[in-house]
């Protein structure tokens, strides 16, 4: 009997010396300290991001940081240099079996900001890109040739026709708009006032040169004017017109269904279709397009084409008060992004104007198209 209990307890003590020595060989929890202790990281654009990962009682861990949800690197410290502005999503994992640390953080990244020199101007420094769709004033030169859109660059004496519906011109300024309170922009026209209202409404879209490299190939956002939420008005609109390669009337349709045609007049003899747009065949335009408000007044005579409250280039419109400025007045803060969302954005560096509305007028007036004489910076 005593000869069992020795046994017993002598296996006792074997079993709790080996969980003593399992409990003792184990690895402490980690501690892990992150050189940014902040939720969100406000970048320069240019700088780069260092961020390391400590572990503050020297034990082994596996290091993950992962960029916008791809995995970036498993090393302790994280080096990046952004290429554009924008959010960045961060997350920061690590640890072993006995225990993991997570940091979730934004990389806030600025756009690039131009400042005003003493060299600089108020008006259109630059024009990038011009496209008019047909109209009665395309290939006609000073108006809508390819050499016309360098009348709107450093003044406001030119005039530029963007033609019908689509029809766009693409420009920018020797340093970047700031957004300041109130109107930021002023685009110049020559709409007519009431009561022979002639108005031929652009909408306009704007960008920030997020990359850096001065040229306007990044997101745009448009200047929601007074009817971008009417129901008359409809998005991602596009329409593609036919180059008739005559002086004859240019056909289109649309993603609608529809099809008509910008018509010829006798006053402007010539092929609609522009002669420099890289396609010859056919050219198509994506955008908004605003309900047409082209008709006779009440007397029955005289033709027009009523404006809207605000927001739209070669627009009579009273609520940024056309008659005092002679010039339609933007606000940077009501940019959207294309799914409607409002998109706060400290500063611009590119603006973009198309024709809003597609109507074919008559063959008196020919088809309703806006035209710019050129814009400036109103907190110059």
């Amino acid at each position: 009997m005593n000869q069992k209990l020795n046994w017993l307890f002598a296996l006792a003590i074997i079993i709790f010396s080996v969980y003593s020595c399992k409990k003792d060989d184990a690895s402490p929890v980690p501690v892990i300290s992150l050189s940014v202790t902040t939720d969100t990281l406000s970048v320069a654009f240019g700088d780069s991001v260092i961020i390391k990962a400590t572990v503050g009682n020297n034990v082994q861990v596996e290091h993950s940081w992962k960029l916008n949800d791809s995995l970036f690197s498993k090393t302790a410290d994280f080096r990046y240099k952004p290429s554009r502005a924008g959010d960045y999503k961060l997350v920061y994992a690590g640890g072993n079996a006995e225990g993991h640390f997570t940091k979730n953080i934004v990389l806030r990244v600025a756009a690039p900001v131009r400042p005003i020199t003493a060299g600089s101007g108020r008006y259109i420094s630059v024009v990038f890109d011009y496209l008019p769709a047909p109209g009665q004033f395309v290939n006609e030169e000073g108006l809508g040739d390819k050499n016309a859109p360098k009348g709107i660059i450093g003044g406001t004496d030119a005039l530029l026709h963007l033609g019908a519906y689509g029809g766009y011109v693409v420009f920018g300024f020797d340093h970047s708009i700031l957004n300041k309170p109130g109107y930021d922009l002023a685009i110049y026209g020559n709409p007519l006032p009431p009561p022979m209202e002639w108005s031929e409404p652009g909408i306009v879209m704007v960008s920030q040169d997020k990359n850096g490299n001065g040229l306007p190939d990044d997101e745009w956002y448009e200047l929601a004017g007074s009817e971008y939420n009417a129901a008359t008005t409809k998005k991602k609109y596009t329409i593609t017109y036919y180059n008739p390669k005559a002086t004859a009337d240019v056909q289109w349709k649309d993603n609608l269904g529809n099809t008509g045609a910008v018509e010829i007049n006798p006053f402007h003899d010539h092929s609609y279709y522009p002669s420099f747009a890289a396609n010859q065949d056919s050219i198509s335009f994506t955008g908004t397009l605003l309900k047409n408000t082209f008709g006779l007044m009440d007397n029955g005579f005289i033709y027009i084409n009523t404006g809207f409250s605000f927001g739209y280039a070669d627009n009579y419109s009273s609520g940024d008060d056309y008659a005092k400025n002679h010039f339609n007045s933007f606000n940077i803060d009501s940019a959207v992004d294309a799914n409607g969302q409002a998109i706060q954005l400290s500063s611009i560096d590119f603006v973009k104007v198309y024709t809003g509305q597609n109507d074919k007028g008559n063959t008196l007036l020919g088809e309703i198209s806006t035209e710019i004489s050129g814009a400036k910076d109103l907190g110059f």
